[in-house]
């Protein structure tokens, strides 16, 4: 039996991808391993948001191509982000990979292994926690953004499909099932928007855990708090990317909402009867930034009680966005101003998870067993957010209750009750 190794870089929207890539090499006849000593086929699946992206791209094609020359007959894919924003213009180079395909394309995968079938995803990282896209691409034309680029204008996903997946991912084991694309809140069928595709699969399936992802301020379903309240296996966490509160700098990213928008729902948020988890995602160092502009995020980000994590990232110039093409290299802020601004964040994010650690600590929370020692919390995501740190030794792939011992940061030392 022929065998291949998957490797993923980037985002669970990529950590789904694979699993469908999984899925048309185990549909084929391929076993699926763990790591690449023994494989005859390495899949590399890429990222290339931003410029950081690429460069791990590229350095883990080097180690891929290495990889493959070290022993005769092995073959290599390039797949996903980074071939799908860099097209192929024949200038030679791509020798090496008997196959370059963009994100998701399953299609070609299933062309190459000359088979037609495909049952379903199979499981590459973890049997317990998956994730099931719901959409491709996006439309929104924020003004920095590549996604446009690299995986075009938003397309969802039918009810059906997504619904044939999610019994799929089910009956291999799916304890928790992350809902991703590029732009959740805008999803749309015959059967509803997305507060009705998450109320039929979190009653569905009452005993998985569902968490929604990527969660455009400007398309937040109007009655997500309600279904958290309804159904207990829907995660009280939103992950909402608000990139800055200042309208200049909102309106120069192409975002269609202002700081009293933001601030408005993040009150409400703060005033519902669920203690709410917020992750979310800023952008730093943005072209015409001013020092207000700043002080004005730290204020927003230092307000509410909801927010628990903090990801800032600095902007990067980026070809073929409108930001790039607007050439305002001059009026980029200072590299030591975008780190010192950055250093400010971070300070108001261990701030913030000092606040959550006098919260939560003594409390009985419910613990997915990701390993025999770790796991994670409803109010964090896998493998983004805190971990939990159980006390002694369990068996992966259950709920267990657990009271918090004590906080350091994001992770968290839990005592098993059961």
């Amino acid at each position: 039996m022929p065998s291949v190794f998957l490797l993923t870089l980037g985002c669970p929207k990529n950590e789904a991808d694979s699993d469908s890539f999984a899925g048309c090499f185990s549909t084929a006849g391929w076993e699926i391993l763990d790591n690449s000593v023994k494989a005859d086929l390495l899949l590399l699946n890429t990222c290339a948001f931003i410029q950081p992206a690429v460069e791990e791209s590229l350095e883990a094609i080097n180690e891929a191509v290495e990889w493959k020359n070290s022993k005769t007959g092995r073959k290599l894919i390039l797949a996903g982000c980074l071939p799908g924003r860099f097209r192929d213009d024949d200038s030679g180079g791509l020798e090496d990979f008997d196959l370059i395909t963009g994100p998701g394309d399953t299609a070609a995968l299933r062309k190459y292994l000359s088979t037609s079938d495909f049952s379903g995803p199979v499981p590459v990282e973890s049997i317990y926690h998956r994730y099931l896209k719901i959409s491709e691409g996006c439309s929104n034309g924020c003004s920095y953004c590549t996604i446009p680029l690299i995986r075009g204008g938003r397309v969802d996903r039918s009810f059906e499909d997504i619904r044939h997946d999610a019994e799929y991912l089910a009956k291999q084991g799916a304890l928790e099932i992350g809902i991703v694309g590029q732009d959740t809140g805008s999803w749309r069928s015959s059967r509803g928007g997305v507060s009705q595709l998450i109320s039929y699969l979190a009653s569905t399936y009452p005993q998985i855990w569902f968490r929604l992802y990527y969660i455009h301020p400007a398309h937040f379903p109007d009655d997500f708090l309600s279904l958290i309240e309804k159904y207990p296996n829907i995660m009280p966490y939103i992950d909402m990317p608000i990139q800055h509160v200042s309208n200049t700098v909102l309106e120069r990213m192409g975002r269609p909402y202002t700081e009293k928008f933001l601030r408005n729902m993040f009150e409400s948020f703060d005033k519902s009867n669920i203690e709410l988890s917020v992750r979310t995602t800023v952008i730093v160092g943005y072209p015409g930034e001013t020092d207000t502009d700043f002080e004005m995020l730290i204020g927003f980000l230092s307000d509410y009680d909801c927010l628990r994590t903090i990801s800032a990232f600095p902007y990067w110039p980026e070809e073929g966005t409108r930001e790039f093409s607007r050439k305002t290299a001059d009026n980029l802020p200072g590299s030591n101003t975008v780190q010192s601004r950055l250093m400010r964040i971070g300070d108001v994010a261990d701030q913030i998870y000092a606040v959550w650690a006098e919260r939560i600590e003594g409390k009985v929370i419910e613990v997915l067993a990701d390993t025999a020692e770790l796991g994670h919390g409803r109010l964090d995501a896998p493998v983004v957010d805190g971990v939990c740190s159980f006390d002694r030794i369990v068996e992966p792939g259950q709920i267990i209750e657990c009271r918090v011992s004590e906080c350091f940061g994001s992770e968290m030392l839990v005592e098993v009750l059961q």
